[in-house]
């Protein structure tokens, strides 16, 4: 056999494997992919299984789990409620993607803007680190700034920003992208796919846990 050809088999051998063994990640450790929150807090009623969401538009991590996101989003089950929820860690830049987060959320159109910021700052390279830099962005895709101003200024975003930061204090979250499933469980760290899979897990260990209650 050539020896380019041994070298080509062996990579593909080493491919196929990591792609086997990422796929084949079914079971998750306790201490080593998730954590246990203490004390629980009040998830989702009935059936239903609460996922909240940490991130923050210029996490790198958030931005590359986005398409594993958007891919599970579109086939999760009935049962479980998503919810997003920006950081608020004590900095200027991470207040103001938090607050506009929750602004074009009241505004009604965060979901289609949403890829857009991702792709400013971390394609574009336009940070949107102030006030200024975000509202030229937005105005160049059609958003009123106006409303978007008096948005900002709400009582709502106010309290939702609030909000979020006793969140996140709640549940120790101390970097993003982090997910808490239905306030009894913390898990981040994962790449990709693994970490969508660990909350499946995690969806599942919750559900049979309350089906174990109702017995």
């Amino acid at each position: 056999m050539k020896k380019h050809t041994l070298v080509w088999l062996l990579s593909l051998f080493a491919c196929l494997f990591l792609a086997f063994d990422v796929s084949a990640q079914t079971t998750f450790e306790e201490e080593v992919h998730y954590f246990s929150i203490i004390p629980e807090q009040p998830g989702a009623e009935g059936d239903k299984v609460q996922v909240l969401e940490f991130f923050w538009y210029a996490c790198p991590h958030c931005y590359k789990l986005e398409p594993h996101l958007k891919k599970w989003l579109e086939k999760k089950p009935d049962n479980v409620e998503f919810v997003r929820i920006p950081a608020m860690f004590k900095r200027a830049d991470v207040v103001l993607h938090a607050r506009t987060f929750y602004a074009l959320t009241l505004m009604g159109v965060e979901d289609e803007l949403n890829a857009a910021l991702f792709d400013e700052i971390h394609v574009k390279k336009n940070r949107l680190t102030n006030a200024a830099d975000m509202e030229a962005f937005l105005e160049k895709k059609g958003v009123d700034l106006e409303a978007y101003r008096k948005a900002m200024k709400s009582f709502a975003v106010q309290t939702q920003a609030r909000r979020a930061e006793v969140l996140a204090s709640r549940f120790d979250v101390r970097g993003v992208p982090t997910f808490v499933v239905d306030g009894k469980f913390r898990t981040s760290g994962l790449e990709g796919d693994q970490q969508m899979q660990a909350v499946d897990y995690l969806i599942d260990k919750v559900v049979a846990e309350k089906r174990q209650k109702t017995q």
